[in-house]
């Protein structure tokens, strides 16, 4: 029994001396965890699961290099500059999100998005305001007012005369409470959901929204229209138009309606007749439109009424005037595969992202122990903060000492003070609303907010992957600082360098068998004659065009040239297969054709390749030349230590997983 106990002491022991030490590389004073170098190696080496020693070595090489180059960038403090910390900290943002959101509840909605965008709902509702920062007495009195106008309308009173009579919604004066058909991220997500969530012809029990109390009546469910390319043409006639106008308004719509009917072409009509000179001129075309976008509702309706491609509309009245519509294209909803990036944009800046973030912070409160201490905070709302917050003026008592506790989150405290300095983000003129209300509010986003941002300082030590992850983002940003000084910068600057360079290696880049080729279109057979003749005798005698074209310009005109090798010039190719040309240096050939066209190939020995026609190439290797020395000095700068039995143990581990 005590053998036992002793052996599994001493395994338990070898696995905390284990665990403490994974050190795999030393440079200088600075350690290398082996962890680190199996992720690195896991994402970027191409062993596809079947690693072997070789791999590893050889891996481990470019490590050894790629570790030299950071610490060089540390020893010089390159990443202690503002511009570094600022660059690393707003990647560090981005790749903190993902982190402080469930992704569960994401995917839940972008998928309750999408199924919610294969119906249009026709909805109407009423409003009755309340804020968000409303003390209680004046919300309970918004909530019994919609309460009671709830119980009537289920009792089967007109919800519209119920609209017109008590809703608080600016446009029920015009739309009697009727929003028409909404879709999907039309409106405020609390509204969206009671909408999708009420049948037709029912009427949802009372919710709230950022702008109040509302109840809606669902007035009809349809499957979704998806989106129309439309076309119309405008006659106007505008709300004050005289009685003269207005009429001239009628006849010429009814005109154009009158030629349409007998097959007149619409684009030609639209130029003709429309008023929005700006779709005029392309035929009326008004582009791609959704339901619930930004048409006018009679407009609307009338184009999502249209059933089939090239249908055109009645006579649509609206604020503006006259129209007629055309349905020149339809697509319907496409596949949740082809949505769904563009549905996770859309959910991701939309409020309802913050359902995913509001779980998040609600399993981190029963995860740190964060305790309610609400109440610390009257002090606040009965005495420190006054209307003058209202006005932008409030300033905090300093002789008040502020220094009690009112949030925890384990070994982090935060104090009056800290919660008084983000009250002052209040601070600004603003309609007046109740104290309290305002203060517990902010004290909910305040907690909210300190939750976060702890969460987010200790990623690192939660997640081994996000600590992996900013790791690779800091030594990455070092190294292209580093490497964009010493190599790639000094490359193109250092002409000098690049040309002794050059110089060295100019052995390795030449041209193979080139082929000179011009050719010349002659104004008639005389000129072609006395052409060909001058070149046979010598090839390269370019003044002899000038000769032949001192009295007409036009009597030889060069029509093409190229210098190039076989299969790189389309003309080139052509001409030296028509020649027959054999790849012999110094072979000329001229010859001409039934059109007057005279062409001179001369075929060009192989030759050095200049450096300005291989810049590019050679400023590369001269960068990697220049690596090669740069990694060089710095093997010799540092002191390198391998623990060869952690990578003993590394291949061991990579073999264990692969099994």
């Amino acid at each position: 029994m005590k053998k036992t106990i002793l052996q599994i002491a001493l395994l338990l022991l070898g696995i905390g001396l284990y665990a403490q030490d994974r050190t795999l590389l030393e440079i200088d004073n600075e350690k290398i965890d082996a962890d680190e170098f199996i992720h690195i190696f896991n994402k970027n080496a191409n062993h596809n699961g079947n690693a072997t020693r070789k791999d590893v070595d050889e891996y481990m090489d470019l490590f050894v290099n790629f570790k030299l180059k950071v610490h060089e960038g540390q020893a010089l403090g390159l990443d202690t500059s503002r511009s570094f910390k600022q660059e690393i900290a707003g990647y560090r943002k981005q790749l903190a999100q993902p982190y402080l959101s469930d992704k569960s509840i994401e995917d839940e909605l972008v998928r309750e998005a999408y199924d919610r965008m294969q119906y249009d709902i026709n909805v109407s509702h009423i409003l009755i305001m309340v804020g968000s920062n409303a003390s209680p007495e004046d919300t309970l009195k918004a909530w019994n007012k919609i309460n009671d106008i709830y119980k009537r309308a289920v009792k089967g009173e007109n919800f519209a005369k119920l609209a017109d009579e008590y809703s608080q919604d600016p446009s029920v004066t015009k739309n009697h409470g009727d929003l028409g058909y909404c879709t999907v991220f039309g409106l405020v997500y609390e509204f969206e959901t009671a909408m999708y969530n009420t049948k037709p012809g029912d009427i949802s029990a009372p919710f709230r929204t950022k702008f109040g109390y509302h109840i809606l009546k669902v007035n009809d469910k349809r499957p979704a229209k998806g989106r129309y390319r439309i076309a119309h043409i405008m006659v106007v006639s505008p709300q004050d138009a005289t009685d003269e106008q207005k009429k001239e308004a009628k006849e010429t719509i009814n005109k154009v309606y009158a030629q349409l009917k007998q097959g007149a072409d619409f684009a030609k009509m639209a130029d003709e007749y429309s008023a929005d000179r700006r779709t005029a001129v392309k035929g009326g075309e008004l582009g791609w439109i959704s339901v619930g976008g930004r048409m006018i509702r009679e407009f609307e309706d009338a184009a999502f009424n249209l059933k089939n491609v090239g249908d055109i509309s009645e006579i649509v009245s609206t604020g503006y005037g006259y129209h007629i519509i055309k349905l020149l294209e339809k697509e319907d909803i496409k596949s949740f595969d082809e949505c769904k990036t563009e549905l996770k944009s859309k959910v991701s800046g939309n409020m309802r992202s913050y359902k995913g973030r509001d779980v998040v912070i609600a399993n981190l409160k029963k995860e740190y122990g964060v305790k309610d201490m609400q109440k610390k905070i009257a002090p606040f709302y009965k005495s420190y903060v006054t209307d003058s917050i209202f006005n932008g003026s409030w300033k905090i008592d300093s002789t008040l000492k502020l220094d009690k506790i009112i949030f925890e989150i384990k070994d982090q405290k935060y104090t009056e003070k800290d919660f008084a300095q983000y009250l002052m983000k209040f601070n600004i003129k603003q309609d007046p609303v109740d104290i309290k209300m305002l203060v517990l509010n902010a004290y909910k986003q305040f907690g909210d907010k300190c939750i976060v941002e702890y969460e987010e300082k200790h990623l690192e030590e939660k997640y081994p992957s996000f600590r992996y992850l900013m790791k690779e983002y800091h030594d990455g940003i070092l190294l292209f600082a580093l490497t964009n000084e010493a190599v790639w910068n000094k490359a193109i600057a250092d002409t000098l360098g690049l040309e002794a360079y050059y110089e060295t290696v100019k052995d390795n880049y030449k041209w193979g068998y080139r082929y000179d080729i011009h050719t010349y279109k002659c104004k008639d057979a005389k000129t072609v004659k006395d052409l060909v003749k001058a070149l046979n005798n010598d090839i390269d005698n370019t003044s002899i065009i000038e000769k032949l074209n001192a009295k007409d310009s036009t009597t030889v005109i060069v029509t093409e040239s190229a210098l190039s090798e076989k299969g790189q010039s389309l003309f080139a190719d052509n001409a030296i297969r028509e020649s027959g040309i054999t790849e012999t240096a110094g072979t000329t050939k001229v010859y001409s054709d039934d059109n007057n066209v005279v062409t001179t190939i001369k075929v060009i020995p192989p030759t050095i390749k200049q450096l300005s026609e291989i810049r590019g190439i050679v400023t590369a290797a001269y960068q990697d030349y220049l690596e090669k020395i740069w990694t060089d000095e710095l093997h010799k700068k540092y002191t390198v230590k391998i623990h060869k039995e952690m990578l003993d143990q590394i291949v061991k581990e990579l073999s264990e997983n692969k099994q």
